[in-house]
């Protein structure tokens, strides 16, 4: 095999009917634009990575169609429905005629071992009493998606991905403040998933951490809630490994009440060291949207800027040259 490319792409709420039975009428009721929709798959067929990571995909329906309808049907798709209470879904893409095989896993029952203070303090005085626990332990806000790729022994995969979009920054019980805690919780679990993985596999199968991390992953400036992966990992985001400047790192746009960008970057590909050599740095990075003669839209200077892209996250890519050997 030559390159070998992989895509994350947060394509925001793509809710894509008709759906197939009734509950999902009634959970899926945002429906994305055509046109949002066209430019999406535009971006992606430009793309041409041979697998893609989805998150906010709002069910298989969503994915069917968007596949059948927009991807001219390249595609060979896999989706597991998570924890999400809003229906956006964790899922995969993978080009047909490629020449390899792949299983797709989840991780959505894995209790994260974690509570809120508030539950864990309820729950010793009850344990104290002689009684039980009140609360049990949380479970991923999504899923852990992992895929695992196969060549030419379907008992060893070549490589492994684990995908996720993990808890958002969003506290509306006014509980977790931005999120951190139990963000912090997912990450911890999916740290541990990437370790038990890699002694299964005896450190020679690759595997990938991908999605949306909605925070600070980066290696400089990094949220508390990341730090063990630089600390226990020799894993780097593929914008480090390429030496992509900061100012190109951006994933997201955040404007605030003044309009000033706050934008980051949530989005990550974080790759071994021992790929580390084979990345193609000409065919990795964030990708940005393209007009209808094929050139780059300049960056949204505010939220109506950003409102009219057809996701408000940028797609990264990461292309491996000579993978697998």
């Amino acid at each position: 095999m030559s390159d070998f490319s992989i895509c994350s792409f947060n394509v925001e709420n793509l809710f894509l009917p008709p759906y197939s039975d009734e509950a999902s009428y009634t959970l899926y009721k945002y429906e994305k634009s055509k046109d949002k929709v066209e430019r999406l798959a535009k971006a992606i067929l430009d793309i041409d990575s041979d697998i893609y990571f989805l998150c906010e995909v709002g069910g298989e329906d969503s994915l069917k169609n968007f596949v059948s309808e927009y991807l001219n049907d390249n595609y060979h798709y896999s989706l597991i429905p998570g924890n999400s209470e809003r229906g956006i879904e964790l899922a995969y893409l993978v080009k047909k005629g490629s020449p390899f095989s792949f299983k797709h896993f989840t991780h959505k029952r894995r209790p994260l071992n974690f509570n809120y203070p508030h539950e864990e303090k309820e729950n010793k005085y009850q344990m104290s009493m002689g009684k039980k626990r009140v609360y049990k332990s949380h479970l991923p806000s999504r899923d852990i998606a992992e895929l695992r790729i196969f060549k030419d022994d379907e008992t060893k995969p070549f490589l492994i991905l684990l995908g996720v979009h993990l808890k958002s920054q969003l506290d509306k019980d006014g509980i977790d403040f931005g999120g951190k805690l139990r963000r912090a919780a997912e990450f911890k679990q999916l740290i541990e998933t990437y370790n038990v993985l890699n002694k299964r596999y005896h450190n020679k199968v690759p595997i990938l951490l991908l999605g949306d991390f909605n925070g600070k992953a980066c290696k400089e400036e990094t949220d508390i809630e990341f730090k063990t992966l630089y600390e226990t990992t020799d894993l780097e985001d593929v914008l480090e490994v390429i030496e992509e400047p900061k100012e190109a790192r951006i994933s997201i746009h955040i404007f605030d009440k003044q309009g000033v960008d706050q934008g980051h970057q949530l989005d990550y590909i974080f790759i071994p060291k021992s790929l580390h050599s084979q990345i193609n740095a000409k065919l990795s990075g964030l990708y940005n949207y393209k007009n209808e003669e094929g050139a780059p839209y300049p960056r949204p200077t505010s939220l109506y800027e950003r409102y009219q892209l057809p996701s408000d996250h940028f797609p990264i890519v990461c292309t491996i040259k000579n993978f697998p050997n």
